[in-house]
């Protein structure tokens, strides 16, 4: 006979069990109060509510304080030219027609992510009307690395290059994409390349 497997056996026995109690419950000595089911789905109901209301009220991190005016110049200071390596996969595979490893056609992604961040779009999230416009890569079970543009400071995200939306040209003229490597490895206004946490951010 085939056995299931511990985890598989542990909640088929819970599942007994739970069936158990509420066999007794329901059925409990002539003369108890008996529990109805609408009893249980309130109770269901209350507990619900209440883990609801503890998680919408968990504490937020704090982030640092960011001047992205220093941020902007270190982005442009290098030599501009196209990216090589994993910055140049990254935006095949989310801006141009490249596999799930960022395999296909370099140039022509390339030539697209540069006018979508001078067009400004699509771009996710909120615009703060700060005039900034953002590279920001993410990190997901699903996609692995993820590249977007935004237009509001991504705290608490890997901010690769920032521009100025009117001079976003301008700015890939001189990108350093040795900055945008190592800021791979950055969390903004909360950890730096070294995973050391930033002066200033407070953990929720």
């Amino acid at each position: 006979m085939r056995m299931l497997p511990l985890r598989g056996r542990g909640i088929a026995l819970a599942t007994v069990a739970l069936y158990a109690v509420s066999a007794l419950t329901f059925c409990g000595a002539p003369g108890k109060t008996r529990l109805q089911p609408n009893d249980f789905s309130k109770r269901s109901d209350s507990l619900m509510r209440r883990q609801a209301v503890k998680f919408m009220t968990k504490k937020k991190a704090s982030y640092a304080d960011i001047n992205v005016e220093d941020f902007y110049t270190e982005t442009v200071s290098g030599a501009g030219g196209p990216p090589k390596g994993l910055e140049r996969d990254l935006i095949t595979k989310f801006f141009g027609d490249g596999d799930f490893h960022g395999h296909g056609d370099h140039e022509a992604a390339f030539q697209n992510f540069r006018e979508c961040m001078e067009k400004g779009e699509p771009f996710v999230g909120e615009d703060d009307g700060s005039g900034w416009i953002w590279a920001v890569a993410g990190l997901t079970v699903e996609n692995g690395l993820t590249l977007e543009i935004r237009k509001s400071t991504p705290l608490g995200m890997r901010a690769l290059l920032v521009a100025k939306e009117s001079k976003v040209a301008e700015m890939f003229d001189t990108l350093n994409w040795k900055i945008v490597r190592r800021r791979l490895n950055e969390v903004l206004g909360h950890r730096d390349s070294e995973g050391v946490t930033v002066p200033g951010y407070k953990s929720p």
